[in-house]
């Protein structure tokens, strides 16, 4: 921990678009947002969540044409869902169900939303964003759900050139008991179960291919999987933490054994779940529910629970010893005092040297240095791309950003192909094509960066490559 804390929310990811040149939504235009989008505008899938619709259309008098047209707030609709369940709790069994049903519905939908901008096309910002975080290694809280800030943390670290023999060994067919050599081994080079800040009880490898899993104990256990001494810290969860829920995925049949959970129905799982349709994600033939707390007014009892308690703990351990606190794209919701809470009681006995905060209010400034009893003067952008410009002045700027590639793609140039592609490179030494463990899909790899990887060829020769040096190949699954 080096003393830099980096506090981020919704408005941080206002700087990339997906292919349909929109924004990441936030809480209060997420609705508006996805239904610009046909998936989720056309009949199949309003009525997967006409509940939803229904309800809001009950209490808010809004259809979903007015959705489609003006700003929502989504925190009052699960307010008021979270009210009525434990009213209903109490008194009619039926009306809870069916309200558990609408909300179910509700976190699907905004999961699902938030998911498809993961692999949005980043801009230069947002890489060189990744770029400081990898070279400044700050702690970051950070109230998003999505994981944006992984993949751009994951892009800038740069790929991983170290592929271990077993990984070139295998066929993406082959099931195979993982070996230890794999077990330590990222496509790149911040692998991402090691920087939460905790631990989870199965782990998904983040390596191109055929995913695999492992029991946690043993991921953990390996000498190179300590966690990282710079954690993210999702205060409010993730999109690709999850627990079991109950209910199997798959049919048993007649003659079978009908299964439990066991003690999986207390673990705490990390994978990359699919939502499809309003359907929910599945592992292991049982469905698996996010773990996140649902933008509610009444937050503070999750706190209480795992793993919020332990990262609430570790966050307000990293405020306290905090000399420089950047604050990007978060406006401090006057209905969330659990965060000014936060920094009221870490900074009551910690002097703050430095404040940044980017967000295009100025009227957050003095929030926040209230909030840090900050008396210094603080530096202030309107957005991320002018904290960028500004930081590519400093000196470890200047060496760490990248300026010369642009991801600016015309529209029509992007391709429509969104099937999995492996990447290949020819060695600059001995011309040997090899796969370099990535797996992409064309769409994507044309708005993505990729500068000065390294990869080694199986004859042991290692150079760096650029974007244009890379062959795609379609995947062979």
């Amino acid at each position: 921990m080096n003393g830099i804390v980096y506090l981020l929310g919704a408005g941080v990811n206002q700087a990339i678009k997906d292919f349909d040149n929109q924004k990441p939504p936030l809480i209060t235009n997420l609705l508006q947002i996805a239904l610009k989008k046909k998936k989720y505008s056309d009949a199949h899938y309003t009525n997967r969540i006409q509940v939803v619709y229904d309800y809001i259309e009950k209490y808010w008098k809004k259809t979903k044409s007015d959705l489609a047209n003006a700003p929502f707030d989504l925190e009052q609709c699960f307010t008021l869902l979270e009210r009525q369940k434990e009213e209903a709790c109490r008194k009619d069994q039926e009306e809870y169900k069916r309200l558990v049903a609408i909300e179910f519905r509700l976190k699907s939908f905004l999961a699902e939303v938030l998911s498809d901008f993961e692999y949005s096309g980043f801009n230069l910002s947002m890489y060189n964003f990744g770029r400081i975080l990898v070279h400044e290694h700050p702690t970051i809280l950070t109230f998003n759900y999505d994981c944006i800030i992984e993949s751009i943390i994951e892009s800038a670290s740069g790929v991983n050139p170290s592929i271990p023999r077993p990984f070139h060994d295998r066929t993406p067919s082959e099931d195979f008991e993982i070996p230890d050599e794999l077990l330590a081994y990222s496509h790149s080079n911040w692998n991402r179960p090691l920087g939460y800040g905790i631990t989870f009880d199965e782990v998904q490898l983040y390596q191109a291919g055929v995913s695999k899993y492992v029991d946690g104990k043993r991921f953990y256990s390996h000498p190179q999987n300590k966690l990282y001494s710079w954690p993210i810290l999702k205060l409010h969860g993730s999109l690709n933490w999850f627990k079991y829920l109950p209910v199997r995925s798959f049919p048993t049949f007649p003659g079978e054994e009908q299964p439990t959970l066991g003690e999986k129905e207390h673990e705490i799982i990390l994978v990359q779940g699919h939502w499809w349709f309003n359907e929910p994600p599945d592992h292991h033939g049982w469905y698996i529910d996010p773990i996140i707390i649902t933008p509610t007014l009444y937050k503070d009892k999750y706190f209480r629970e795992p793993p919020f308690k332990q990262i609430w703990e570790m966050a307000k351990n990293a405020l306290s010893r905090c000399k420089r606190l950047v604050v990007i794209g978060y406006s401090f919701s006057p209905s969330d005092f659990s965060t000014k809470q936060l920094l009221l009681e870490a900074f009551s006995n910690n002097d703050l040297e430095g404040l940044i905060v980017v967000n295009p209010d100025v009227n957050i400034v003095q929030l926040v240095k209230d909030l840090c009893h900050f008396d210094g003067g603080v530096v202030w952008y309107r957005d991320l791309e002018e904290y960028i410009r500004a930081f590519s002045k400093t000196e470890l700027g200047a060496n760490i950003m990248i300026k010369g590639q642009s991801l600016k793609v015309a529209q029509e140039d992007i391709p429509t192909d969104t099937t999995p592609h492996d990447l290949y490179v020819k060695c600059k030494t001995c011309g040997v094509e090899f796969p370099v463990g990535i797996r992409t899909n064309p769409q994507s790899f044309a708005t993505s960066i990729y500068v000065g990887n390294i990869h080694q060829c199986p004859e042991g020769h290692a150079h760096p490559y650029d974007k244009e040096d890379y062959i795609l190949k379609k995947a062979v699954r």
